[in-house]
């Protein structure tokens, strides 16, 4: 995915048994370069409601490999054009490591912190748009030497510089619900 104002540095790697214990239908997990440093993006996209279960909390897979969570996530929104944005963002670290994590659900052009208000959101889709794909994404910034409140800009600027493509990705994809 192309963004505005950001170079593409990579693929990230995300191991084939990931891949599979998410059941994901495509995915994006991309390093970007941009104005004030690297950002790592990871989009798990479902077509279909039936593996509404499989995206979960980076409270859950930070703390499986070994990072540490500095505090309960903190909620907030981000306005993005026409767009409201709700995400929770937290704190990780492993060994010298830091990372600010802003993540959130998306149920169509709907967002969401909580995955059983997402499944409500994605059951409204449904019966309302006839459509049930729905994305877990996640924007992860080191913190490094640089303070919380630069990562937390970083974050931020990225989400709304990549935000209109995936309503756009959204808006156009054609895969049919089951």
């Amino acid at each position: 995915m192309q963004v505005d104002g950001y170079r593409v540095v990579n693929q990230a790697n995300l191991p084939e048994n990931a891949v599979e214990m998410l059941e994901l239908d495509d995915f994006i997990f991309m390093n970007y370069d941009g104005p004030e440093g690297r950002v790592n993006l990871y989009i798990g996209y479902y077509y279909t409601a039936d593996k509404a279960y499989a995206a979960h909390s980076p409270m859950v897979c930070y703390a499986a490999q070994g990072w540490k969570i500095a505090e309960k996530a903190k909620k907030h929104h981000l306005n993005v054009g026409s767009y409201e944005i709700q995400y929770e963002e937290i704190i990780t670290s492993y060994g010298n490591q830091a990372e600010l994590v802003l993540y959130w659900y998306q149920a169509d052009q709907l967002t969401e912190t909580n995955a059983y208000m997402n499944k409500l959101k994605m059951g409204y889709n449904k019966v309302t748009k006839d459509t049930a794909q729905h994305a877990f994404v996640r924007v992860a910034v080191p913190i490094g030497n640089g303070s919380y409140e630069n990562a937390k800009k970083s974050g931020v600027d990225f989400i709304r510089a990549f935000y209109p493509n995936l309503v756009e990705f959204i808006k156009s994809n054609t895969v049919e619900s089951l």
